[in-house]
């Protein structure tokens, strides 16, 4: 379990209630057959951001995974190198990724 799931007190929040739906939206919407340690990785992403930028996980996922090709074409081809950095440095990164992409949540 997640920092930010297992430090949740919000009982409403709809991700923390949720993740399995999460995770299978994030397989879902993925266009690759992933493993589970990467969609795993995809969720850990989600829910990081979310947290950093004090917006729902539903936005940040939808930003990620509908709105743009971030998940599919950065996150996970990119799992190798991101998942051995550390959280703090994974969330910059991919806010630098939004960015350059021009996701604004």
């Amino acid at each position: 379990m997640s920092d930010f799931t297992k430090n949740h007190k919000d009982p409403t929040n709809r991700y923390a209630e949720n993740i399995s739906e999460m995770t299978k939206s994030v397989q879902g919407i993925c266009a690759g057959n992933y493993s589970d340690d990467e969609l795993r990785f995809v969720v850990f992403c989600i829910e990081n951001l979310a947290e950093d930028m004090n917006v729902d996980p539903i936005i940040v996922h939808d930003a990620l995974a509908k709105e743009s090709d971030i998940v599919d074409q950065y996150m996970i081809p990119c799992y190798e190198t991101l998942h051995t950095q550390g959280k703090e440095y994974i969330v910059e990164n991919l806010k630098e990724v939004m960015a350059e992409r021009g996701i604004v949540l």
